[in-house]
């Protein structure tokens, strides 16, 4: 998932409403950089002794999907952005609204919380997700979290920059995934293209799109334990030793892992692999899958947290297919 670098500040609630009014659509929201200049709120580097603005904890994950034409046309983009900030929701401290903005800090849209309002997973604030925005690939939008603290507010701020769809990309990939990942069109030196997939738009070889389109369907999901079956198409038979479906993997809406299988070659029918029936079953990734892809904890998702989940299929030669399963 793409991520990017969050600076904290800090300031009084009546304050901030006061500068921003209700932060409605088109609204102005003033810039907390503008403000921390003007010696109107704090920037903040350490809180109680064990907050750094820089740390991981402390950067928000986004993901863009939708059309955005670029320089290829003058059709305005069309594109959705999911966010996802770790930060936790209590009674004490909690995240009041969520606020996307233009590149002239006019708003986009405002998501509004309370204490109550937060994931399964950890107690953090929910994935906020803005549809159908038009945007301009060469601008930069600015986004802020607002965590109210009794009067006081913080302002978890960050900048999108150049926005584009995102893809599976090795950079961000567990680290035994992303050797796998580095041109996921193996074999195939006269069409490099790491970190893409196909989509209904576009593909990558004369094979073309009916033989590389991603299927799947949830089969259960345990309202108590989070584990969940996920049944995942082979896009087409195995053809050869190189050229077979090799990776299948869920990921939550701004790319963290909720499943993983890898096959292991093309006579793998194993661990949920339904081989004479083209089909394949993901579920919830466990210990050993984690110490098998040296997969980070903290970026394991909790399905029952997803509005909706992504899902990739990789036939290890000529393509690397994308989809999406909406959840409620």
């Amino acid at each position: 998932m793409p991520i990017a670098k969050t600076d904290v500040f800090q300031m009084d609630r009546r304050s901030l409403l006061k500068l921003t009014g209700t932060m409605g659509i088109g609204a102005t929201f003033v810039n907390p950089t503008e403000l921390w200049a003007a010696g109107m709120c704090e920037k903040v580097e350490i809180d109680n002794g064990n907050f750094n603005a820089t740390s991981a904890g402390a950067k928000l994950q986004f993901w863009i999907d939708g059309i955005l034409y670029g320089s290829r046309s003058s059709i305005a983009a069309r594109a959705n952005i999911t966010l996802f900030m770790p930060l936790t929701q209590s009674d004490d401290s909690y995240v009041q609204s969520v606020t996307l903005m233009r590149p002239d800090k006019t708003t986009l849209g405002t998501r509004w919380f309370d204490a109550s309002t937060k994931m399964i997973n950890q107690d953090y604030v929910p994935y906020v997700r803005f549809e159908n925005l038009e945007l301009d690939y060469t601008k930069t939008y600015y986004c802020v979290y607002t965590v109210r603290t009794g009067n006081d507010v913080k302002l978890y701020t960050a900048e999108i920059a150049n926005p584009k769809p995102s893809a599976l990309h090795e950079d961000f990939l567990p680290t035994k995934m992303q050797q796998d990942f580095n041109n996921f069109i193996l074999k195939n030196a006269t069409s490099p293209t790491p970190g893409l997939f196909t989509t209904q738009f576009q593909y990558y070889t004369k094979n073309g799109l009916a033989a590389h389109t991603a299927r799947g369907r949830v089969q259960n999901i345990d309202s108590n334990s989070g584990d969940f079956g996920v049944k995942i198409d082979f896009m087409h038979p195995d053809a050869a030793p190189e050229h077979y479906m090799r990776y299948f993997i869920v990921m939550d809406p701004v790319g963290r892992i909720l499943g993983v299988r890898k096959r292991a070659n093309m006579d793998d029918d194993g661990n949920g692999v339904e081989k004479a029936n083209l089909v394949t079953t993901v579920g919830k990734v466990d210990a050993a899958t984690k110490a098998a892809f040296s997969i980070d904890p903290t970026q394991v998702a909790d399905i029952r947290d997803c509005p909706y989940i992504q899902f990739f299929t990789e036939d290890s030669f000529d393509a690397l297919a994308r989809n999406m399963i909406r959840m409620r």
